[in-house]
């Protein structure tokens, strides 16, 4: 499957969600953001993306300023918009790019869901998709900062991350370690998975997008 068919398989399902849940609800995964928010964001995101306007991205102001530009805008008008930018970007997603972009889509997907009370598609292909560029991200981390390889085990094989042999092994879901990498699990909740070894030198290398304080119980 194409990362455009999978981007916009992605897409459908949370038009579908939002569409019949609550926009108003609070998204815990994003503090300060509504489900409406997230689309908002994910529209004007791939937009951004398209045409390469990252100014922001590593203050977080990127998606701030496009959640505070579309507060006042209907989630109808919205969803026209992420349609619109899909159709401009769709080029994008035979370049490096479309990995990012499904990794962002499926974890926001599943934001949405937790947020909306309507768990589902965890072992969905996508989710192994979206793990692609994550992945690769981390093996660069253990590299360059010289940790000790990592064993991952998910439920689809194996998989070694940095150089030489593993020490440790993580046995864990594709959908889990996914919410691990997007920074949607807090430490305590990160060691209580299923760890051969102390989990203690890879702990930050897994969390590419911060620390989060509190457990997030999805």
């Amino acid at each position: 499957m194409s990362n455009a068919v999978t981007y916009d398989a992605a897409r459908r399902r949370i038009t579908s969600l939002v569409t019949t849940g609550d926009t108003a609800a609070e998204v815990e995964a994003c503090p300060g953001w509504t489900v409406k928010d997230v689309v908002a964001h994910l529209a004007a995101g791939l937009g951004d993306f398209a045409n390469g306007q990252f100014d922001g991205v590593e203050t977080g102001e990127w998606g701030e300023r496009q959640v505070r530009d579309r507060r006042d805008r209907a989630l109808g008008d919205l969803l026209v918009e992420w349609e619109r930018n899909f159709q401009v970007a769709e080029g994008l997603f035979d370049s490096p790019a479309g990995a990012v972009l499904i990794a962002e889509v499926v974890e926001h997907e599943h934001d949405i869901r937790t947020a909306l009370g309507r768990p589902g598609e965890r072992d969905n292909v996508a989710v192994r998709a979206a793990l692609t560029r994550p992945l690769q991200e981390v093996d660069q981390r253990l590299r360059s900062r010289e940790l000790p390889a990592l064993r991952i085990t998910l439920e689809h094989g194996d998989r070694i991350v940095g150089e030489g042999d593993p020490s440790a092994t993580l046995r864990t879901s594709s959908f889990e370690l996914l919410r691990v990498v997007g920074g949607r699990r807090s430490e305590s909740q990160i060691r209580s998975l299923d760890w051969d070894g102390d989990p203690s030198r890879w702990l930050a290398a897994l969390q590419l997008f911060g620390t989060r304080e509190t457990a997030l119980v999805e």
